[in-house]
């Protein structure tokens, strides 16, 4: 899954703010996925730090908190490799669904000038 990063202009920061706005939303309402057990503790935290990181972004409009951009690029190399985990399994099919979605927000949030 690539994410579509708006391209450069005026509007391009409200807009890259607005999309992961939309993508939180869609995120937050449902109980932690079925993942494979054996990554379920590493997957449950990669999603702490991402909220934390994400929450952060929106409450700030659009602006990191302090460290939070170090932590977006390792979260976002370990979500890449929890989407193809992921993706070798229907039963995951959930758990690919947010996976990606938190993947989306953090190349998002990195490639608005984070």
């Amino acid at each position: 899954m690539t994410t579509l990063i708006p391209p450069p202009g005026p509007d391009r920061h409200r807009a890259i703010v607005s999309e992961v706005a939309l993508l939180w939303a869609a995120h937050r309402p449902g109980p932690f996925p079925d993942v494979p057990f054996d990554h379920r503790h590493d997957l449950a935290y990669l999603d702490f730090n991402m909220a934390g990181c994400v929450m952060t972004y929106l409450r700030n409009d659009g602006v990191p908190g302090p460290g939070d951009v170090e932590v977006l690029r390792d979260c976002v190399s370990e979500l890449r490799a929890a989407v193809a985990l992921l993706a070798c399994s229907a039963e995951y099919r959930e758990g690919l669904r947010v996976f990606r979605g938190l993947l989306a927000m953090g190349e998002l949030i990195l490639a608005d000038g984070a």
